[in-house]
């Protein structure tokens, strides 16, 4: 493919007609075989052009002279392979497809949609379009909705209607001929030639020790990289868009949206890159990140002594003073500077003053939509319920734990406090929980932080509980009942490997949260002694870390970004999504920082 990467480049050159290289051999039919050509270059919008001719050759000759046709070609330093980036993508096979029943959620459906594996030729109004497989990355798509709006709007029918609901619906319904496509597609990366798989560079086989440890500090370089001069992080980057507004929260006052819980976690991911690192920067950049962290916290008293919690975006969240909590710990456990021992005291109280009589922890304490904005103190039932978080008190309960275990001095009262209402928290969640709120329960467990907390506690005397253990490994044993294996997927999906997901045959969940939950079950194994056991955890979990590093954006992937340089590190959201937010990065981070410390 380089003798015919560098004949593309030198017509895009010269005014002499492309020759077809006589290395080259590409399996061309003139019936589907439609070619691409794409130009990339930093800051410039791509360029392309398709067509299919009775030759590769004169195809390719068609393309580069419609390319050099375009006044946008002048833009493109085409004689630098460093600037200018070439893709090249030929359809390779053609299959029917029924338009009103594509999905992404049934692995065996002839109708399934594979974001960057397949794509669509199809005829709207006698124009024919293709929505080339590739697109699925390079346009950041993954579902069904995503597709037909982008769709609708390259054929028009978006003009018809704002909403995106309706837009899909006249996708399937208006008179559209649809046929599925599938190609071979390659990028030029300085003067190599790559092969993409899924719209991205093949991954690298290798998967060592060392390559995690590289990716982990780059991706901790990255959040150094995108703190703000206050101390917080950039919250969210969307590198097609090429911008920081989060999707979700478009319509708030402040465009630049931001989340404590995360923020916190992005503190614990540095302070993570200082243990396996050994470098300061991470220490003092941790330190910057909590100084933001305090400036959001308001105080009151429990039990007539001082306590404090985070209040961010017009609420107080149990999850935000728990790993507010952690994040402190880790940094107090790295250093012994007890520069924030009030706070750290006051933390620990607030969050004892939100677990009520049978041990239930109340998910809020400020919520702007109930009792007026003002404390929940006696929160009924119904309240609860509507303010019921997975994740909050596994967070509130892993920050107890580490307080409990490492900070010196603490209060006779106060350390009684913690371990009495500490155990009835944890036995509320994993035996009543289950019980009362059962409809809230998925069969793909969401509940890391639970299982760390766990990992702790159990260290603590009375407390190592068989219900405890239990639920982290019956968790554990859940995920990876419902993880992609070799033997549950197709040749097409093998990138699926070591990711999850709720329903067989629904898009892979390559989760880094829930993978700190299953490292922590390593850990909670080799305290046991249960070696077996950790073996089987150990095993999964390295198919989960190698999955999971195919989200990670290296130099070679960002090649359809406006902004390349911003993205280089960061994980993203899913294998096609390309969204990156503080925690996609943090949660990789941290999961991968504790596995490097046992492979």
């Amino acid at each position: 493919m380089n003798h015919l990467f560098r004949n593309i480049r030198n017509s895009l050159l010269v005014n002499e007609k492309f020759k077809l290289p006589l290395e080259v051999s590409i399996d061309f039919n003139p019936q589907i075989s439609q070619i691409y050509i794409t130009l990339f270059q930093e800051n410039i919008n791509s360029l392309r052009w398709g067509s299919k001719k009775e030759t590769l050759e004169k195809t390719i000759q068609r393309i580069i002279f419609k390319l050099k046709s375009n006044p946008k070609f002048q833009y493109f330093n085409v004689s630098s392979s460093d600037d200018c980036k070439l893709m090249f993508e030929i359809v390779t096979k053609e299959y029917p497809c029924n338009i009103r029943n594509l999905t992404t959620m049934r692995m065996n459906s002839p109708n399934r949609f594979e974001s960057g594996v397949n794509g669509f030729k199809y005829k709207c109004e006698n124009v024919t379009r293709f929505f080339m497989p590739s697109d699925g990355y390079t346009k950041s798509i993954m579902s069904v909705n995503q597709l037909l709006n982008y769709m609708s709007k390259q054929c028009g029918i978006a003009k018809k209607t704002n909403k995106i609901s309706e837009r899909v619906h006249l996708m399937r319904r208006e008179d559209i001929e649809y046929i599925f496509i599938e190609s071979r597609a390659y990028v030029t990366y300085k003067d190599e030639v790559l092969e993409l798989e899924r719209g991205y560079p093949k991954s690298e086989l290798d998967f060592s020790k060392d390559i995690m440890y590289d990716k982990t500090i780059k991706s901790l370089d990255w959040l150094v990289k995108n703190m703000n001069d206050d101390g917080s992080f950039l919250y969210y980057y969307d590198p097609y868009l090429n911008t920081i507004v989060d999707d979700i929260h478009p319509k708030m006052i402040d465009p630049l949206y931001n989340n404590i819980l995360r923020h916190s976690g992005g503190t614990v991911s540095l302070i993570r890159g200082y243990e396996i690192s050994g470098s300061k920067l991470y220490l003092e950049k941790a330190k910057e990140s909590i100084e933001f962290l305090l400036s959001t916290f308001k105080t009151h008293t429990y039990k007539k002594e001082f306590a404090c919690y985070p209040f961010f975006n017009q609420k107080s969240k149990l999850g935000g003073a728990g790993i507010g909590l952690i994040a402190m710990m880790h940094y107090y456990l790295q250093t012994g500077d007890e520069c924030y021992r009030k706070q750290l005291d006051g933390l620990v109280r607030h969050i004892l003053s939100r677990v009520d009589k049978a041990g239930e922890m109340l998910g809020y304490y400020i919520h702007p939509k109930f009792n007026d904005a003002k404390a929940l103190l006696n929160p009924s039932d119904e309240v609860k319920k509507e303010l019921f978080s997975f994740y909050y008190p596994g967070e509130a309960l892993l920050g107890l734990a580490l307080y409990y275990h490492h900070i010196q001095n603490i209060d006779k009262v106060l350390k009684e406090d913690i371990r009495l209402k500490s155990e009835m928290a944890l036995d509320f969640l994993v035996n009543v929980r289950p019980i009362k709120y059962d409809y809230m329960f998925e069969p793909l467990p969401a509940d890391a932080w639970l299982m760390q907390a766990i990992e702790e506690w159990v260290k603590v005397d009375g407390l190592k509980k068989q219900s405890y253990i239990d639920f982290v490994f019956d968790d554990t044993k859940a995920m990876f009942e419902h993880m992609y294996t070799d033997k549950n997927t197709k040749l097409n999906n093998k990138d699926y490997i070591g990711g999850f997901y709720y329903d067989y045959g629904e898009h892979v969940y390559h989760d880094a949260s829930r993978c700190e939950g299953v490292v922590s079950a390593y850990y909670l194994a080799k305290y046991l002694k249960d070696d077996a056991k950790a073996s089987w955890i150990m095993k999964n979990m390295l198919l989960s870390a190698k999955g999971l590093m195919k989200t990670f954006h290296n130099e070679k992937s960002v090649y359809a970004h406006k902004e390349p340089k911003r993205a280089v590190n960061s994980f993203r959201f899913k294998l096609t999504r390309q969204w990156i937010r503080v925690d996609s990065v943090q949660h990789a981070s941290c999961f991968f920082a504790r596995l490097h410390q046992v492979i």
